[in-house]
C-alpha cells in the first residue's frame, strides 16, 4: 500500500464551540468587546445567556459604553441558623424604623469597596477561590456583642479577626498584581446590628439584640459581590407594580427590577413622581414612587463568587447519619447493571425475618426543552402587535395560555418536542409498570407542561400539586423571582391541578437571594416535608439543579461547594429522571427502570440557500 506524503498546508484547527470561553461566544455572536466584558461582569460571569439577556435589556443604557469600572467588596457572610436570627432581627428592626444596617445583607467586611475594570472581572473571583485551602480555616467564628447609644454589633474576637485580616491582605495582595488598588478593613472586625437610629429606638433595639445568641451553629462564607457604580449614594427600591409610560420621560416599571433613587428627589416630590435610573435597563426616567418600596442596596448587588470557610454544619450532620447507613448509589453513564451495594436476590434470609413491605419510591425528573433556550429571543418574534401569539416554528408551542405576556419572559413554556420528550418518558414509565401515588410540580409553567405531559403518557388521572419549595436555586434569577401563573389559572388553562393543596413553601416564603448551602438545605427540608405528609410513591418534575439539591442529603451525601453545584447542573439534560428508594438503611439512589431519552441538535433550515 502506497504511503501517505506529508501535507505542507494542514487545514487550520477548528476551536470546538464547547471550548469557547463565554466573552468568545459573545464575540462570535457579534457584540463589541467591551460591551461583552460590561455584560459578563455585571452577571457575574454566571452564563452567556444571561450575559446576552443583559445586552438586550442595557441597548439604550447611556452608560453602556463608558469605561468606568465596576465597585467591588469582599465581605464574609454568615448562613445557618445565625443567618436566620439575623434575618428576623432585620425585619423586627425595620418594622420599628428603617437604620443605616437596613442598606445591606448581615456582614462582615474584610475588602472595602475598589474598583476594577471588566476584563478582570472573572479573575477577581478565580483568585479568591484559590486563596486558601481547607486546613487553613478556623474551625469557627467567635462573636461578642457590643451595644451603645448609636451603635449597636458583634464583634469578631481577636485571634480569628487577625486571621481575616492575614486573609485580606493575601487577596489584596493578588490583586495588586493586576494593578488593582484596594485597602483591607483596618477596623476591628464586626457585624454591624444598628445604627443611625433615632435615640427613643435604643431600648428597644437593644431588648432585641440581647436576645440573639451570636454563636449558634453558622458557616462562613466568603462573598465578592459589585455593584453599578452609578448606584453610589442613591436609595434603592424595588419595584412592586408594573407601570408602562405614558410619556416619553416616563421609566417603564417591571417587577423584579430595582431602581436607582436619590434621597433628596423622594422628600421633595410634590405629586409623588421622581426621577430614577432602572437597573435592569440602566434607563433612566420619572416614574411613580408608589409602584416602588424601598430595600436594601445590596439587593441590587451582583454576586460573583462564594467560598465556604467554616463548615461547622456538615460536622452535625454527619453525627447524625447512622453509622451503619450504606453509601449512596451512584449512577453510571455506561451502565443500567445492578449498582453496587444492593444485596443479590439469592442471599439467604434469616427464618424470623418480618415480611418486607414495599419500599417507597420517589421518581425526580427535570422538565423538557424550554422555548428561549432553543430560540432565544422569541417574545417579540412569535407575538403581534394585538398580543396575539403566532408559531414561527414547529417546535414552537401549538399554543400558550393566556396571560401577560412579559411574564413569559421568565417563565418560559416547552417547546413542541419538549412535551413529546415528557410524553415518551410517561409511556416508558407505563411500560416499566411503575406505580405513582401524587405528583408535585414547581410552578414554573414548563413543569408544570412536562408533568402534565408525562401523566398523559403515563395514563395517569393524577392532579397536580403546585409546590413553589421546588423553584430552583433563586441565584439565577438577577431580576427578582418570575410571576407565575395561579393554580387557578393553570386550572383554566386546561391543566389537572389540586387546587385544595397547601403548599409546604408558599410563593411569598421563598428568599429573594440565597447560597448553594441554603439551597440545598430549603430543598432538603422540602423532601422531608413531602415524605412525611404523603404515602406511596412521588413523582416530582422540577429543575436541573432539583435532581442533586432534593437527594444529595436525602441519601446521606454532603452540600457541594459552589462550583460542584454548576457543574453537577451541566450534566444534568433535559428530561433526566432520578430514582430513589426508601431501604431499612435509608434513601439511597437507583437507576430508573426505563432507559433515558437522548437527541441531538438540529439546525434551523433555510430553503432560500437551494434557490
Amino acid at each position: 500500500m502506497a504511503t501517505l506524503p506529508p501535507r505542507k498546508n494542514p487545514t487550520p484547527t477548528k476551536i470546538s464551540k464547547e471550548h469557547l470561553t463565554p466573552l468568545q461566544i459573545l464575540l462570535q455572536l457579534g457584540f463589541p468587546k467591551h460591551r461583552a466584558e460590561k455584560a459578563l461582569a455585571a452577571t457575574g460571569h454566571r452564563s452567556v445567556q444571561l450575559a446576552s439577556d443583559w445586552l438586550l435589556a442595557h441597548v439604550r443604557d447611556p452608560t453602556l459604553d463608558s469605561i468606568e469600572p465596576r465597585e467591588y467588596v469582599l465581605y464574609l457572610c454568615p448562613t445557618g441558623q445565625l443567618h436566620e436570627q439575623l434575618q428576623k432581627f432585620w425585619m423586627k428592626s425595620k418594622e420599628l424604623e428603617w437604620n443605616g444596617v437596613h442598606n445591606f445583607m448581615p456582614h462582615i467586611t474584610l475588602v472595602s469597596f475598589f474598583k476594577a475594570s471588566d476584563e478582570c472581572s472573572k479573575e477577581l473571583a478565580t483568585i479568591l477561590e484559590t486563596l486558601i485551602t481547607r486546613e487553613e480555616c478556623p474551625d469557627s467564628i467567635e462573636l461578642e456583642t457590643y451595644v451603645s447609644p448609636n451603635f449597636m454589633g458583634l464583634f469578631v474576637k481577636d485571634e480569628q479577626a487577625e486571621w481575616l485580616k492575614s486573609l485580606a491582605v493575601k487577596y489584596i495582595n493578588k490583586l495588586s498584581t493586576l494593578g488593582i488598588n484596594a485597602e483591607p478593613n483596618s477596623k476591628s472586625l464586626h457585624l454591624t446590628l444598628a445604627y443611625q437610629f433615632s435615640n427613643s429606638l435604643l431600648e428597644p433595639l437593644r431588648s432585641m439584640v440581647e436576645k440573639l445568641e451570636p454563636n449558634k451553629l453558622a458557616i462562613w462564607e466568603l462573598r465578592l459581590y459589585s455593584k453599578d457604580p452609578r448606584s453610589f449614594n442613591l436609595n434603592i427600591h424595588k419595584v412592586m407594580h408594573m407601570h408602562i409610560p405614558r410619556e416619553h420621560d416616563e421609566l417603564e416599571l417591571r417587577p423584579g427590577d430595582y431602581i436607582y433613587v436619590p434621597e433628596e428627589a423622594c422628600a421633595t416630590s410634590i405629586d409623588g413622581w421622581v426621577e430614577g435610573i432602572s437597573w435592569l435597563t440602566g434607563t433612566s426616567g420619572y416614574f411613580p414612587l408608589n409602584h416602588t418600596k424601598r430595600t436594601a442596596e445590596s439587593d441590587s448587588w451582583t454576586l460573583h463568587s462564594t467560598v465556604q470557610i467554616t463548615d461547622n454544619k456538615i460536622d452535625i450532620i454527619e453525627d447524625i447519619i447512622p453509622q451503619t447507613r450504606r453509601p449512596p448509589i451512584v449512577l453510571s453513564n455506561e451502565s443500567l447493571d445492578t449498582p453496587d451495594g444492593i444485596a443479590a436476590d439469592n442471599e439467604p434470609m434469616e427464618a424470623a425475618e418480618p415480611t418486607i413491605l414495599p419500599a417507597r419510591e420517589m421518581l425526580i425528573c427535570r422538565h423538557g426543552e424550554r422555548v428561549d433556550f432553543t430560540f432565544g429571543t422569541w417574545i417579540p418574534y412569535c407575538f403581534e402587535a394585538d398580543g396575539s401569539y403566532v408559531r414561527r416554528d414547529l417546535n414552537m408551542p401549538v399554543k400558550i395560555p393566556p396571560r401577560n405576556i412579559q411574564d413569559f419572559q421568565d417563565d418560559c413554556p416547552l417547546t413542541t418536542l419538549g412535551e413529546l420528550q415528557a410524553f415518551l418518558i410517561g409511556e416508558a414509565m407505563k411500560s416499566s409498570n411503575m406505580h405513582m401515588d401524587v405528583a408535585f410540580a414547581s410552578p414554573s409553567l414548563r413543569c408544570v407542561q412536562t408533568l402534565s405531559q408525562i401523566l398523559k403518557g403515563f395514563q395517569s388521572n393524577l392532579s397536580i400539586k403546585i409546590e413553589p419549595g421546588l423553584m430552583e436555586w433563586v441565584a439565577w434569577y438577577q431580576n427578582g423571582l418570575p410571576t407565575w401563573m395561579t393554580p387557578e389559572e393553570l386550572s383554566n388553562a386546561g391543566f389537572r391541578i389540586d387546587k385544595t393543596y397547601k403548599p409546604v413553601v408558599k410563593a411569598e416564603e421563598l428568599p429573594l437571594r440565597e447560597n448553594a448551602a441554603q439551597y440545598y438545605d430549603r430543598s432538603y427540608a422540602l423532601i422531608k416535608s413531602i415524605i412525611e405528609s404523603t404515602k406511596g410513591n412521588i413523582l416530582i418534575v422540577a429543575h436541573a439543579t432539583s435532581l442533586p439539591a432534593c437527594t444529595r442529603q436525602l441519601t446521606g451525601g454532603r452540600v457541594p461547594h459552589v462550583t460542584e453545584v454548576t457543574r453537577l447542573v451541566q450534566q444534568v439534560p433535559y428530561l433526566a429522571c432520578l430514582m430513589a428508594r426508601e431501604s431499612p438503611d435509608g434513601w439511597q439512589l437507583h437507576p430508573p427502570p426505563f432507559p433515558p431519552i437522548t437527541h441531538s441538535s438540529n439546525k434551523r433550515f433555510d430553503w432560500k440557500i437551494l434557490t
